[in-house]
């Protein structure tokens, strides 16, 4: 119950979770600014890796496995990461900023972990703890990432989030501005210090109907939790293909037979 606590980079290693808070703010810092990330995640990522000059592949389709959420490796000096649309859309957000940690390690640090096995990303992983030390410090970043210290002071002044007597319906109202997953919310609540050890434990214990009730009640942080449809991206495959149609690079014969390959796919994965 408490393994996403216990198991957290805050809990096992404070000095390197400390570490970790300067970088994830410098990265902040240099590709999103101020602002509170969200679903611009996928964004952040795809700047990330064009300023460091890093061809990226982006797609995004749902896949009938509820435990994979997201597959990132590198193949001939390009990146590609795998995300699975048919989660909640909290999930993938906070997902691709793990998977961003994984990014981020292989360019800043030249980690070839993700170059010689790629990173594939369970559901277990984000839902309850991870096991791996990599993956234990990438859902740290991810958790630091989206929702910044100082962002997540100046909100709960906004919106008079007493720490002492935080509840349920209060958790959902911040799920609604940082768009992550309730138990990443308390999670970083517990490590600013803005709630207690007991605290966190008792709104761990809370179960997924009184979430969803507070949820369906105040209509917060429902659009998170939706699966969000018409968000399937095949990598760069449709913008080079329309854009060497454009310019003349494609013959017509070529250009309809890739067409009708996009259109086989996206009726594999139900998407028309």
């Amino acid at each position: 119950m408490y393994s996403a606590l216990d198991n957290s980079l805050f809990v096992r290693d404070k000095n390197k979770f400390d570490q970790l808070r300067e970088r994830a703010d410098g990265f902040n810092l240099n590709y999103n600014g101020a602002n509170i990330i969200q679903d611009d995640i996928f964004h952040v990522i795809e700047n990330y890796t064009k300023k460091k000059g890093m061809p990226f592949e982006f797609f995004r389709y749902p896949i009938n496995d509820d435990n994979l959420c997201a597959c990132t490796f590198v193949r001939g000096g390009r990146i590609f990461l795998l995300m699975n649309c048919k989660m909640p859309l909290a999930k993938q957000i906070f997902a691709a900023g793990h998977e961003l940690y994984h990014i981020w390690c292989y360019l800043e640090d030249e980690d070839q972990e993700l170059l010689q096995k790629g990173s594939i990303l369970a559901s277990t992983t984000i839902d309850d703890s991870a096991d791996e030390e990599e993956e234990i410090e990438a859902n740290a970043f991810s958790g630091l990432l989206l929702v910044p210290a100082d962002s997540l002071f100046q909100q709960i002044r906004i919106y008079g989030i007493y720490a002492s007597k935080i509840s349920v319906a209060d958790i959902v109202m911040l799920m609604e501005i940082f768009a992550v997953p309730y138990k990443a919310m308390v999670l970083r609540l517990y490590e600013e210090s803005i709630i207690t050890e007991d605290q966190a434990r008792k709104l761990f214990l809370v179960d997924s109907e009184e979430i969803n009730r507070q949820i369906e009640l105040t209509g917060r942080a429902k659009r998170w939790l939706d699966i969000p449809k018409g968000v399937e991206k095949f990598g760069s495959l449709l913008e080079n293909m329309t854009i060497n149609n454009e310019n003349g690079f494609l013959q017509e014969s070529r250009f309809a037979s890739d067409q009708r390959r996009i259109r086989e796919i996206q009726k594999l994965y139900h998407l028309e």
